[in-house]
């Protein structure tokens, strides 16, 4: 019972109850005025401007003004253009000074974010040029929604009409407007502004922001009504009436005292509460879908945690097209229509922006050596130029000439018969996949292992590994068998005559068997690489730093399986020699798949953090190396039983990196 009633809990009459079901309130919260200033602020933003929807929608006020001010901060330069490959920078040109000091009272930098904030907003920007002192002209930024296009025609305007703060209008022949805009489907004289694909989305950003408003003032408060069981007596009218009014002024002081309630009544809540609105995260929702019609990575915006890769995203994707559009229109409306020069081009200096990710990193790996003078770098940190820091630098590991060799980080098609040419990066001894190693794998007359004598696995990680080298072979032992398959259409093609060694395309042979092996290397490789690179930690398998030495892989292990087939047909006959096929198969692809599927474990340790911490254990496969099962050495290390395993012939033993 609400005091100071004594006797009866609340009863609602029948009218009170209509009153609740048609959106009545005891105080207002998401309903009444409440609701109607919600709806006003939703249809206000349905017909609003673009400077409005900037002015008042904190989404598209950040998503613009990070690409704005981002870009303001960029150096803007001008360079000529002496070939295809060849620019000059051109700092003292009239044209170029007229972008560094476009007025007396305005920088670059602030004419710049004036521009690009027009061009986002509205997806039109305009300047005013006019003649100034030494051959130069000023740029003074005109707001876009000031700005009138005049005459009929389709292409182009005959005139543009500014409107003055005042009210008057003054007009500006094209030759002396500086127009940079977007794309639009009904006038191609005007760009169409983004915003208007998201006015639905502002419109309903708005209505939620007004919301948030109206729950503020309300103390975060939920709708409630009082409710007593149906079985009490009725209320009379005037009684309902005075309850009506009691329960809303003790309802709109329920943030400083609770309501004393009696038997058998309690609050309801009714409407809609914050949570179940979920208006922050609709509000999030609003910022994502501006951020994704202007090409902002999110991280920018604060929607994702991943804010380095949103910048590299940033200063790659969406500032640069941006960029180009704006050098481009003044390329054409600068440069060519008032310098009359088209050999010259603004540009820029993204530069400024991306030393920090992986660009930089990406050049010098291309280019196989420095990319910047030392004084070019020393001038980026305000420091002086030292003596000879106008030469560019060549590493010790670089020969340019002939027989180039690039960077460590570039790998050069190798020779399978010489270790690594980079050195101690990695320690294998350079023959796993050799010819004298290939050959030693399919010896006439190889006695096969008996596949009896397999043991047990008990490790499942060990047991998992073995599993995935066995598929490997596989793989390898029917690359093999479609090689066999190829040479005896060959050679047994009219019959069962044979030809002479000597008479069989090889080379041809060669080719076409190592792409073959490539491929099978290069996706064992690639596979295998990247499960152990997750599972020591090491993020994703670079096969970049592979892609050669794959190669030289697979090309080495068909050149010496051919030069094997070769001699054995010469040495026993067309006939004989094809007929070790069977063990040639096996054995050559127990040696190709358990070697490839080894060393791309050790490869995905060696680009793992701390490599030198890491071991290989040895994996037995039969009772043939029982003995060397559990041998730990360091990654580095040879093997105490004198060769790796896959190695030996048959061997389809592996080895597991902890």
């Amino acid at each position: 019972m609400w005091l100071p009633f004594r006797k009866k809990a609340l009863t609602p009459a029948p009218a009170v109850l209509d009153g609740i079901n048609t959106g009545w309130t005891a105080f207002p919260v998401l309903g009444g005025g409440s609701r109607q200033r919600i709806q006003e602020a939703f249809n206000v933003a349905q017909s609003a401007s673009y400077a409005w929807m900037y002015r008042k929608s904190p989404a598209v006020r950040t998503v613009i003004d990070v690409i704005a001010m981002n870009v303001g901060q960029l150096d803007l330069r001008l360079y000529e253009e002496i070939s295809d490959a060849e620019r000059e920078p051109r700092p003292d040109h009239p044209a170029a000074l007229s972008l560094r000091y476009p007025s007396e009272t305005v920088t670059q930098d602030e004419f710049v974010r004036q521009m690009f904030t027009d061009k986002l907003i509205y997806n039109n920007a305009y300047a005013l040029m006019m003649p100034a002192a030494g051959n130069q002209i000023s740029l003074f930024w005109l707001p876009a929604h000031m700005v009138e296009i005049m005459g009929s025609s389709l292409f182009a305007p005959d005139a543009y009409r500014v409107r003055r703060i005042d009210g008057s209008a003054v007009e500006y022949p094209p030759a002396n407007i500086l127009h940079w805009r977007g794309e639009n489907p009904e006038d191609p004289r005007l760009g169409l502004s983004k915003l208007e694909t998201l006015r639905d989305v502002v419109a309903e950003d708005a209505a939620l922001q007004q919301a948030v408003v109206e729950l503020a003032n309300s103390g975060l408060s939920q709708p409630m009504y009082g409710y007593r069981p149906l079985e009490a007596p009725p209320l009379s009218p005037k009684a309902a009436t005075g309850l009506s009014e009691d329960l809303g002024n003790q309802l709109k002081s329920i943030n400083r005292r609770p309501p004393i309630l009696q038997e058998g009544t309690e609050l309801r809540p009714y409407g809609v509460n914050p949570r179940d609105a979920e208006m922050m995260e609709s509000r999030k929702w609003a910022l994502e879908r501006v951020a994704s019609m202007f090409g902002v990575p999110l991280g920018m915006v604060g929607l994702d945690d991943n804010l380095e890769e949103a910048r590299d995203l940033f200063y790659t994707d969406t500032v640069p097209p941006y960029c180009e559009d704006f050098t481009k229109t003044l390329n054409l409306r600068v440069l060519v229509r008032v310098y009359d020069w088209t050999d010259g081009c603004y540009e820029f200096n993204l530069d400024e922006k991306q030393m920090g990710n992986e660009r930089i990193k990406t050049l010098v790996s291309a280019t196989g050596r420095p990319v910047m003078l030392t004084n070019e770098g020393r001038a980026k940190l305000n420091l002086p130029a030292v003596e000879g820091g106008d030469e560019l630098v060549t590493p010790a590991n670089v020969i340019v000439g002939e027989n180039p060799k690039p960077s460590v980080d570039i790998m050069p098609v190798q020779d399978p018969n010489k270790p690594p040419q980079d050195g101690s990066y990695r320690t294998d001894d350079g023959k796993t996949f050799s010819k004298a190693a290939i050959a030693d794998l399919i010896p006439v007359g190889s006695q096969l292992i008996n596949e009896s004598e397999r043991l047990p696995q008990l490790h499942p990680g060990r047991k998992g590994d073995l599993d995935r080298q066995f598929r490997n072979i596989d793989l390898a032992k029917a690359e093999m068998e479609r090689h066999y398959a190829r040479i005896e259409r060959k050679v047994f093609g009219n019959g069962t005559r044979t030809k002479a060694a000597e008479n069989l395309p090889w080379d041809r042979w060669d080719r076409e068997f190592g792409d073959d092996l490539t491929r099978l290397v290069e996706m064992v490789v690639e596979k295998e690489g990247g499960i152990y690179a997750f599972k020591l930690g090491g993020g994703n398998f670079d096969m970049s730093k592979v892609q050669h030495y794959v190669q030289a892989m697979g090309s080495g292990a068909a050149e010496a399986i051919n030069a094997k087939i070769r001699e054995e047909i010469d040495t026993l006959g067309a006939v004989e020699a094809l007929n070790l096929k069977g063990q040639h198969v096996e054995s050559a692809g127990a040696g190709l798949g358990a070697n490839a599927t080894r060393w791309a474990r050790e490869e995905a340790a060696r680009q793992s953090p701390f490599p030198e911490n890491r071991v290989k254990v040895w994996v037995p496969d039969t009772k043939r190396h029982a003995a060397f099962g559990g041998q730990t050495v360091p990654l580095g290390d040879p093997w105490p039983a004198g060769f790796a395993p896959g190695t030996a012939p048959g061997c389809k033993c592996t080895a597991s990196i902890d």
